[in-house]
């Protein structure tokens, strides 16, 4: 894998009862990088995980839908923003997931939110590329992408994340503000930039 060969280190790997995702994640001082990868193709098409396109996005260089997620924390924004509950099988009963796009759009990328209540195993951030990294700013970027509610960016994400129209999808992600001047750009292997 590209990433690990760079440096980033995987070291939460789990599969998605009900869903038909794998995932590999990397943590960081303040955020994760989760990747995800077709399991189950028969639960990637049901009824229940079909609104989240993940069929699609899990396939985005044949369809063109955009292959990013974006989880984010924030106080109270479930009432500010209109989401609807994803009642994953793979969570405890009686929780669910608020997502933030709306159904079936693939070509947006998957918002969601993650309430204190939910349950999450978080690991204790590891060193990439040599060392401890702290994340200063996500750029999405795609065809048809549109900017995230003013609540959604306001509360989550201040100044961090930045959703941009792109001729391809993409994602740039800064360690630590950039400030060694260097860069890795994945493409074509992988839709991603890294600037630390």
């Amino acid at each position: 894998m590209p990433l690990a060969d760079f440096g980033v280190q995987f070291d939460l790997h789990a599969i998605h009862t009900g869903q038909g995702t794998a995932n590999a994640c990397a943590f960081f001082d303040n955020a994760y990088l989760e990747l995800l990868s077709r399991h189950d193709d028969r639960e990637l098409q049901s009824e229940l995980v079909r609104p989240l396109a993940l069929w699609e996005r899990i396939r985005w260089r044949q369809t063109g839908a955009s292959p990013f997620g974006i989880a984010l924390r924030g106080t109270d924004v479930e009432r500010s923003v209109p989401t609807w509950p994803y009642e994953a099988a793979f969570l405890p009963p009686g929780h669910s997931i608020p997502i933030v796009t709306r159904r079936n759009a693939g070509h947006e990328p998957l918002v969601f939110l993650i309430p204190p209540t939910l349950p999450i195993r978080l690991r204790t951030p590891r060193a990439h590329h040599g060392r401890h990294r702290h994340v200063t700013r996500v750029t999405v970027a795609g065809p048809r992408v549109s900017a995230l509610p003013v609540d959604v960016s306001q509360r989550c994400a201040p100044g961090v994340l930045t959703l941009q129209p792109a001729t391809e999808h993409h994602l740039e992600l800064d360690w630590d503000g950039g400030r060694a001047g260097e860069s890795r750009d994945f493409r074509p292997a992988l839709p991603l930039v890294i600037r630390w």
